[in-house]
């Protein structure tokens, strides 16, 4: 940005004869073709970052030469595009916050005090800040570092990197060779308390390898580690090396290797643990080459290999794309547009470092951002859950300062900002506006409302055909899809024990027959006793003739009869009220359906409409209606068609035996008019869609997340 060639508060510095900092390093960085260069102050370890032509002022700087020289040398040097004299002004500026370069007068001891406050402040706000996130160093780990540096040598050359090349590669096509046969503990297994103990040796051994390979990996191209310690990274211990000193390597793949060393090595172990954990036996060895795999392969890749946090994933992306301090840089090109586009703040600047950068900073701000806000709630959700008390003051004092201190610094440069006191009227009216336009859509604008669930076809009482009795199936006379009426004949069963009993009892009551008619007139207390055995005969004739006729299962109900595993079940031993057919015929059918609690609100305030759209068939779309609603709240499902156990959304407990979902739910039975017989087979589902009034989202935004902390918490 062109900025004023001479300025009057040249005089304030154009005599002064400054010099650098003598321990101060430097090194040159090429990022997109430009030429950058590195500074590094060993005593506190900060790094910083000059153009090509900054850095030339600052080299010049001896003591000897003044500002007015130095600067005169460089309008020499740089005739097409010279430094103005504001720019130099900047930089001096810049320089000293840095405690870059030192004055010809006597050093201002209150000065240097102030600024050692205002550091440690800083420091103490940056703990703050973020008590997610807290670091403790505990030691020097240069001198194992030295001793084991061979490591690095031999890890992070040719023959080390294809042998870590190999590996992978080996360990993909015994992954892809074990497929279908490997059996992976499930979950329950893993949390279990008996894996516990395993789980943290494998994350102990796993974490130490790691940071010791970033250090191996510093080592190798000659810097220094001289920090080892551990983060609490959301209460859980965390160790970690400082590797500040890959930042002044010049080679970009030297930077990347040093942030991608501790991926590689997890990798590594993981790899090498599912090898193991092919061959080994159940046992110690098993179960630790497990963990060991779980922790270096998912965790890894999920949370270090991802570039949008600030771990190890992110280094290796801005060195890779030559975007140093990508993430901070982002962030400031975004408040950039901000500023120029909609607050017309020209003396905006913006942090591009090469041409077309800009919209990389965009997607990144963007993107990162959402991610991080993502994640922010979900840790939100889990300290809460876990810690009431404490975890909801750390929650709320993380999003205070991730949401709430940004908002107020951007209020706060609209109030106070000397750089728009020209155009501060028209930056308040537009803020406003944005303020208003968004407090309109939230609050005001009517959006559609839906609420999606899955649904699974009740049947009929006449539609499910059942057994009578118990006995074993002699034949089945119907095929799948033959038509029937009520009364028609599906299947005979057999129950030879019944029919024994049968022509025992028939013996019986002939028997008690013959005793009461061989008796005379005159005995009528025999005759008595006689015509209560042939009645009691007789009733238990009865019986077994009754339960000999539920032996052949008949159809109760006109339609398109349907008989799972038809072939498998000749032979096959069937229970009393055991369902063996199924009947579809014409008329209404009727569909179960599950809404979270929290959702129900709006499908009992009312629906323009219901569609239901049953599966497969996309195309097929029905108008459905409510014919009865559950008066309770409930975990109880009709059916497990509705969980993740049967294609459904509602999540149950996988060894569950019955249908129970985790969250309360409200249970609605719905009608669709009436349809082909053949159009729906037993066990059915559908996607239905109610669609409700539209209603601004803000309140419903509120609502869903009040509901949500409520039921967590027991309210």
């Amino acid at each position: 940005m062109a900025t004023a060639f001479l300025s009057s508060d040249w005089y304030r510095v154009a005599d002064l004869r400054l010099r650098r900092q003598s321990h101060i390093r430097a090194v040159r960085h090429v990022y997109r073709g430009e030429a950058w260069h590195v500074l590094q102050d060993p005593q506190n370890g900060k790094v910083h970052r000059l153009a090509d032509a900054a850095y030339g002022f600052f080299a010049r700087l001896d003591g000897r030469r003044t500002v007015q020289e130095i600067w005169l040398r460089l309008c020499d040097l740089f005739p097409e595009r010279p430094p103005s004299q504001t720019e130099i002004l900047q930089l001096l500026a810049q320089l000293h916050d840095s405690d870059l370069i030192l004055g010809d007068r006597m050093p201002n001891l209150v000065e240097i005090d102030r600024r050692a406050r205002a550091e440690e402040r800083r420091t103490l706000l940056n703990y703050v800040k973020n008590p997610l996130s807290l670091r403790f160093p505990l030691f020097d780990p240069e001198p194992l570092l030295l001793r084991t540096g061979w490591i690095g040598r031999a890890m992070f050359s040719m023959w080390g990197g294809l042998a870590w090349i190999l590996l992978l590669l080996t360990t993909l096509t015994q992954a892809f060779l074990h497929f279908k046969t490997a059996q992976l503990p499930k979950l329950e297994q893993v949390s279990t308390a008996s894996n516990l103990a395993y789980l943290a040796v494998a994350y102990v051994v796993m974490k130490a390898l790691h940071e010791l390979g970033h250090g191996w990996a510093i080592k190798r191209w000659g810097g220094e580690v001289r920090e080892f310690g551990v983060m609490m990274l959301v209460f859980f211990p965390v160790p970690y090396v400082d590797a500040s000193q890959a930042t002044f390597f010049a080679n970009k793949w030297h930077r990347m290797v040093v942030s991608a060393a501790g991926i590689m090595v997890e990798l590594a172990v993981a790899s090498g643990a599912f090898l193991v954990w092919l061959a080994a036996d159940p046992g110690t060895v098993r179960t630790l080459a497990y963990n060991l795999m779980m922790i270096g392969g998912i965790s890894t890749l999920l949370f270090n290999g991802n570039p949008l946090l600030r771990f190890d994933g992110y280094f290796v992306f801005a060195d890779f794309f030559e975007s140093p301090n990508l993430g901070q840089r982002s962030n400031q090109y975004f408040w950039y547009l901000v500023r120029r586009t909609i607050l017309r703040d020209q003396e905006a600047r913006p942090p591009v470092m090469a041409p077309r950068e800009g919209l990389f900073l965009f997607l990144y701000a963007t993107i990162s951002f959402a991610y991080r806000i993502m994640v922010l709630f979900l840790i939100s959700i889990f300290l809460a859950l876990t810690m009431p008390l404490i975890g909801t003051l750390m929650v709320v004092w993380s999003l205070f300062t991730a949401l709430v201190m940004p908002i107020a610094k951007g209020l706060r440069y609209v109030a106070t900002d000397p750089a728009i006191d020209l155009i501060r009227g028209q930056v308040i009216l537009k803020v406003g506006g944005a303020l208003s336009l968004i407090f309109a859509v939230l609050f005001v604008l009517p959006l559609p409302n839906v609420t999606d669930a899955d649904a699974v076809l009740q049947p009929r009482n006449g539609d499910l055909v059942r057994v009578q009795g118990r006995g074993f199936v002699e034949k089945v006379l119907v095929a799948d899809g033959q038509r029937v009426q009520a009364g028609t004949v599906v299947m005979e069963l057999s129950d030879p024990l019944v029919s024994l009993q049968r022509k025992q009892a028939e013996a019986e009551r002939d028997d008690a027959v013959l005793q009461l008619g061989a008796l005379p007139m005159s005995d009528q207390n025999g005759r008595q006793l006689w015509r209560d055995q042939v009645a009691y005969t007789e009733a238990k004739l009865a019986d077994l003739t009754k339960r000999e006729a539920g032996l052949i299962v008949r159809a109760e109900a006109t339609g398109q009869v349907f008989v799972p595993n038809q072939t498998e079940l000749p032979g096959r031993l069937v229970q009393q009220g055991e369902v063996v057919a199924v009947i579809l015929s014409p008329g209404p059918t009727r569909w179960q359906v599950a809404i979270p609690a929290t959702e129900a609100r709006y499908v009992d305030a009312g629906n323009r409409s219901i569609d239901l759209v049953p599966r497969p068939d996309q195309d097929l779309r029905l108008h459905a209606q409510i014919l009865a609603r559950a008066p309770e709240v409930t975990t109880s499902l009709p059916s497990f068609g509705l969980t993740t156990k049967g294609g459904g959304k509602l999540l149950i407990d996988p060894s569950a035996k019955a249908p129970v979902s985790l969250e309360p739910v409200v249970n609605y039975l719905l009608e669709v008019a009436q349809t082909d017989a053949g159009l729906f087979a037993q066990g059915s589902r559908a996607r239905v869609r109610f669609v409700h009034d539209p209603s601004p989202i803000g309140p419903r935004i509120w609502w869903a997340l009040e509901r949500t902390f409520l039921r967590q918490f027991g309210g």
